[in-house]
């Protein structure tokens, strides 16, 4: 399961969002407004909450600062083995 860390309404983390859709892959998205656990786990990968978004697949963090689609299909390619 991947879940996307981020704040609901962001900029970076509607385009992370939207990237995994097109893609077909299933997510969990969790708004660290709500979550304290998750906004800790944010604030320790990126500085702040709203610095980047975190992308997590089996328990493995990886934050994203500067959310752009080319380091987004470079997550993906790491992830799943899939060239764009």
């Amino acid at each position: 399961m991947i879940r996307i860390y981020g704040l609901t309404g962001c900029g970076p983390c509607e385009v992370a969002k939207l990237f995994l859709r097109q893609k077909g892959m299933e997510f969990e998205f969790v708004d660290v407004s709500e979550n304290l656990e998750a906004r800790a786990k944010v604030q320790e990968l990126v500085g702040s909450p709203s610095a980047g978004v975190v992308l997590e697949v089996d328990g493995q963090a990886e934050p994203l600062t500067g959310v752009s689609i080319p380091k987004l299909e470079a997550w993906y390619r790491r992830h799943t083995g899939s060239n764009p």
